[in-house]
């Protein structure tokens, strides 16, 4: 909506957007499409924003929204109405739908909002915490089809945080991803019997941690099967990463690791931690870093008697 710079009582901008959104429809069919929903309704009329999008989600035979190959859906200063009038406008079912990305949802229990079918998912992105709801509101068919699942956080981590991960069972690939501005690892809020929930990814081969991820997040991930893991500084500042919290349990059928830190030039990693995370998996074959993580390795007595491969990033 921001787009087009539209006015609350503006009939006639609502159908100039109306109409550009018809000309890129009608001339991209019949090609795969990527949509970004980035609407706040409260700034608007409800009517003509049905408007805008009816001839995204109900024009078209079939409908247009049916070529969405990715849907990328934007809710800042969002609310339950918001959420509540475009799931209703969305069709039962999504059939080419392989990416979704969900950002700052509120559904406060919304018992009415429910997301498309979607059988052809592979990937999910969450963005923040969708008010502590469980996700039975939206994907309660379709995720044992999805492969990679990435949860990131710009907030306060909280218990509800695993019932979400926990929900995607059947993924391969899990990242998890501190944005905020400084270390979460002391903003983890715990409420109430969630706290014994257990996310048990029994098909998860890779786990990508980025930023600092609270050590009781990690704590109550149980994935047998685990072969790699990727530990890597987020954008956040200052950089942190949570080389320090893996708990060990979770490295025990690691072969692979990648290591990527990007410290100041004066810094270097902890060898105490390098050291905890390389002994605690003890299968490990192959060891992926940046040079200040190989070049301090080389010393290592430790290291060199373990016969592990490492290349340098």
């Amino acid at each position: 909506m921001d787009r087009f710079k539209l006015q609350s009582d503006w009939a006639a901008e609502f159908s100039r957007a109306g109409a550009y959104i018809r000309a890129c429809l009608d001339r991209s069919a019949p090609l795969p499409l990527d949509v970004t929903l980035s609407a706040r309704f409260e700034q608007y009329s409800g009517a003509h924003c049905c408007s805008v999008l009816d001839d995204l989600l109900n024009s078209g035979e079939p409908r247009h929204i049916q070529r969405c190959r990715s849907l990328s859906w934007w809710n800042k200063k969002s609310t339950s109405k918001d959420v509540s009038v475009i799931t209703t406008l969305l069709p039962p079912s999504l059939e080419r739908l392989e990416y979704l990305f969900l950002k700052d949802f509120v559904f406060e229990n919304d018992s009415l909002i429910r997301f498309p079918q979607c059988p052809q998912l592979k990937e999910v992105h969450l963005v923040n915490h969708l008010n502590g709801v469980y996700p039975k509101y939206f994907l309660d068919r379709d995720h044992t089809h999805v492969e990679k699942l990435t949860y990131t956080c710009s907030t306060d981590w909280i218990d509800y945080d695993i019932p979400y991960i926990q929900w995607f069972y059947g993924i391969r690939i899990l990242v998890l991803e501190d944005a905020a501005r400084y270390s979460s690892s002391a903003r983890l809020f715990l409420e109430g019997a969630e706290n014994t929930f257990v996310a048990h990814l029994r098909c998860l081969e890779t786990l990508k941690l980025i930023g600092s991820i609270p050590l009781e997040i990690m704590q109550r991930l149980h994935a047998p099967i685990l072969r790699r893991v990727e530990i890597a500084t987020g954008d956040s500042a200052p950089k942190s990463h949570a080389l320090d919290a893996v708990p060990l349990e979770l490295l025990q059928s690691v072969t692979e690791m990648r290591i990527s830190l990007c410290l100041l030039d004066n810094e270097t990693p902890d060898p105490q931690h390098l050291r905890r995370v390389i002994c605690g998996a003890p299968s490990l074959a192959f060891l992926f870093g940046t040079f200040g993580i190989g070049e301090l390795l080389a010393g290592e007595g430790w290291f060199r008697e373990r016969n592990i491969v490492c290349h340098c990033l």
